[in-house]
């Protein structure tokens, strides 16, 4: 005889025998409800169906999901290929030009220039020095010019067989002889601090406004005369002594340089 066993809820008890029988009952009844034509079973079966659907979805939605990672994995690669190849074009674009505008200037310039490229820069906090990849193989001496297209640069400081020191127009040792373009007052040019130079020994009663060129002057005899050195930013003549403060912006923006020429020879003329 079976031995009745008692559900977990302790529902009445069922046998092993009935719940077979139960669960073979249900599995006939819902086979002949769906075989059925009528519009309530037509209505429940499209409700089911529906609902299954819904359960499917984001089962598929987990199931594609790998693939979609790899996907979006490779297109991020692929635009950061296009931005990479989109810079380098672009930076051989501006190099390009900017040679040019370089070759185009050493063709028109009345001096003989030797072209070198900025290889490192030196900062200390009061002034700048760059190392430009000329040395005595290439030609390169002390004392030589170094200019852009902007204006003066600074002089080559010390050489190397195959690189030289340059000491910039914003190195507290940088003096030169200049003049006001305009008037043709004679001062000397000379850092100060930050960006800025200063003209001295220019008296009181000198002719110098703001926007005055200074260039080089005649009387130097490291540079040929007539080179743009700056232009005049402020003129203090309230100091107790007997000569101006004229404070000086040169034109050549040395954060951005990184080609100069060192001028090989100039014939110097006298006052310019």
């Amino acid at each position: 005889m079976l031995q009745p066993r008692l559900l977990k809820s302790r529902l009445l008890p069922i046998s092993k025998q009935e719940y077979i029988t139960l669960t073979l009952g249900l599995a006939l009844s819902i086979v002949l409800l769906f075989s059925g034509n009528s519009q309530q079973v037509d209505y429940l079966r499209r409700e089911l169906i529906d609902a299954w659907a819904q359960i499917l979805k984001p089962m598929r939605w987990l199931q594609s999901l790998p693939g979609s990672r790899a996907e979006l994995a490779t297109e991020r690669l692929r635009n950061a290929r296009l931005l990479l190849e989109n810079s380098w074009l672009r930076e051989a674009a501006l190099e390009n030009y900017r040679l040019r505008a370089l070759l185009k200037f050493r063709d028109a310039s009345p001096y003989e220039l030797l072209s070198a490229r900025v290889i490192a820069r030196h900062r200390d906090g009061v002034s700048q020095s760059f190392t430009i990849d000329i040395g005595e193989k290439q030609g390169a001496k002390k004392n030589m010019p170094l200019i852009v297209p902007a204006g003066l640069v600074g002089r080559i400081l010390r050489v190397s067989k195959n690189s030289s020191t340059a000491q910039l127009v914003l190195d507290h040792n940088f003096h030169a002889a200049c003049k006001i373009q305009r008037s043709r007052v004679d001062g000397v040019i000379a850092y100060e601090k930050g960006n800025l130079c200063l003209l001295s020994q220019v008296p009181k009663n000198a002719d110098v406004l703001p926007g005055d060129v200074v260039i080089i002057s005649g009387y130097s005899s490291l540079f040929p005369p007539g080179l743009p050195v700056g232009i005049v930013e402020q003129v203090d003549d309230q100091n107790p002594t007997l000569f101006k403060d004229i404070k000086v912006k040169p034109f050549v923006d040395f954060s951005t340089v990184e080609e100069v020429f060192a001028i090989k020879s100039f014939a110097n003329h006298g006052p310019n």
